[in-house]
């Protein structure tokens, strides 16, 4: 697909004075001269962006993923243990009635619905989003800044999607309209500052400029979740599950392919090979609550 690209101003301070920092697969990662936040710049058009997801993003060895369901064990696992993290901080609603934006092939919302929720999630890939429908779950094909609902949740997750998102404070007001009183919102992203940046520097895995636009810290998301009448009540660092497989791949398809044939070579001695690891990947995970 041909993506239009056009020059933004900071999302963080509305400043145009943004520096250079390096160049990625033809985009601009830069970085604002006033307030510092990392973002993509001149980067896909808005009106484009919404597009990216609708069709073969899970399934796309350009941009997004390209072995989504492959990998749905240890996405479970993941959301097993994000969920299991964020119920302690769920105060009152009995039963839950939870939102998982961008919910993809639904795995997350499988584990919710296990805990006897009630589940809705919001899904641009089309396909997905029929055969969510096809299954049962509520689904819905809309933005999150265009999806209209009388219900209050008392659990919305946006799981590797904050920063996806071109309109930040937009996104953080309509959380806040579909979040009742005594609601959450759960967010893991990649965290800008982690030591995984720091030494794989460009060749950091998080760094993909079509979809990934802005680049958080625990300092620039609290302020935008601040600025937008919440506050993040607990931040701590995110990790995710993988196995041998998941692991040589990664690192085959960033690149790595001598530390990736060493790997696999030492797990393999080690007879580790089925096994599921969790592993701090540098991103953060922050509950939001309102003030």
């Amino acid at each position: 697909m041909q993506f239009i690209k056009k020059s933004y101003s900071c999302t963080k301070c509305n400043q145009d004075n943004a520096g250079l920092l390096f160049v990625k697969q033809g985009y601009n990662i830069v970085k604002c001269r006033n307030c510092g936040f990392v973002y993509v710049n001149p980067r896909v058009l808005n009106e484009q962006l919404g597009i990216i997801y609708q069709q073969n993003y899970f399934t796309n060895n350009d941009y997004g993923y390209s072995g989504y369901e492959q990998e749905k064990a240890l996405r479970v696992k993941n959301f097993e243990k994000w969920i299991g993290k964020s119920e302690k901080f769920i105060n009152g609603d009995i039963p839950v009635r939870a939102l998982d934006i961008g919910c993809a092939a639904g795995y997350c919302l499988e584990v919710m619905q296990g805990k006897g929720w009630h589940v809705e999630g919001l899904e641009l890939d089309e396909k997905m989003c029929s055969e969510l429908k096809a299954k049962g779950f509520s689904a819905h094909h809309k933005l999150l800044e265009n999806f209209e609902t009388d219900q209050k949740y008392s659990l919305i997750t946006l799981f590797d999607v904050i920063e996806h998102i071109p309109d930040v404070d937009a996104a953080f007001q309509q959380l806040y309209k579909i979040t009742n009183e005594n609601g959450i919102v759960v967010m893991v992203t990649p965290d800008y500052n982690s030591i995984q940046r720091k030494i794989m520097r460009k060749k950091w895995f998080q760094y993909k400029p079509v979809e990934h636009i802005q680049y958080f810290t625990k300092d620039s998301i609290s302020s935008f979740a601040e600025r937008n009448n919440f506050k993040a009540i607990y931040i701590s660092v995110c990790g995710q599950y993988a196995d041998v497989n998941f692991l040589i791949n990664r690192l085959r398809y960033y690149h790595f392919s001598s530390t990736a044939f060493l790997i696999s070579g030492v797990l393999r001695l080690l007879n580790i090979k089925n096994r599921f690891f969790y592993i701090d990947t540098g991103s953060l995970f922050v509950v939001f609550k309102k003030k």
